[in-house]
C-alpha cells in the first residue's frame, strides 16, 4: 500500500479516543503522515528510527560498464533515491547516456527530480504495477 491507503486505515478503524500513535519513520519522508492525522485531531509522535546515507563514491569499474551497456529499464522508488540517483549521474558525468533508458518512477514527486536527464520515455506507476508498465515499452 502506500501512505494514503494507511491514512484511510487509520481513519476508519482508529478512533480518537483511543490514545497516542506512535509513528515511527525514517528521517526522510514523502509525505508528512504524522501532521495530517494531527491536522485530523489525532495525537500522535513521531520517532525517527533510521537515517539514510547515500553512497557518494562508486567502484570505477562499476562506473565504466554501466558506460558501456546502459539499461533498457530504471526502476526508482522514492524522492530519497532520486535524489540519491541524481547526485550519482552528475558526480560520474552521466547525464547524456540515458537518452535510451526508460524511467520509471513511483509517483511525479520522484519524477520531477530526474526531469533535467533526458530519458527515452518516463513512466509513473503505483505500487505493485511495476511490472504492467514492462508491456507499455
Amino acid at each position: 500500500g502506500n501512505v494514503r491507503n494507511l491514512k484511510e486505515l487509520i481513519l476508519r478503524n482508529f478512533n480518537q479516543n483511543y490514545g497516542k500513535i506512535l509513528y515511527i519513520s525514517g528521517e526522510q519522508i514523502s509525505v508528512d503522515l504524522d501532521q495530517q492525522l494531527i491536522n485530523d485531531g489525532y495525537v500522535v509522535e513521531r520517532i525517527i528510527n533510521y537515517r539514510t546515507n547515500h553512497i557518494e563514491i562508486f567502484d570505477e569499474k562499476f562506473v565504466d560498464q554501466l558506460k558501456l551497456k546502459m539499461p533498457d529499464i530504471t526502476y526508482i522508488y522514492s524522492q530519497n533515491s532520486a535524489v540519491s540517483f541524481l547526485n550519482f549521474i552528475k558526480r560520474y558525468q552521466l547525464e547524456s547516456l540515458w537518452m535510451n533508458t526508460n524511467l520509471m518512477c513511483i509517483g511525479e514527486k520522484t519524477s520531477s527530480i530526474l526531469n533535467e536527464i533526458k530519458w527515452k520515455k518516463i513512466f509513473l506507476f503505483n505500487p505493485g504495477e511495476e511490472e504492467f508498465l514492462l508491456y507499455k515499452i
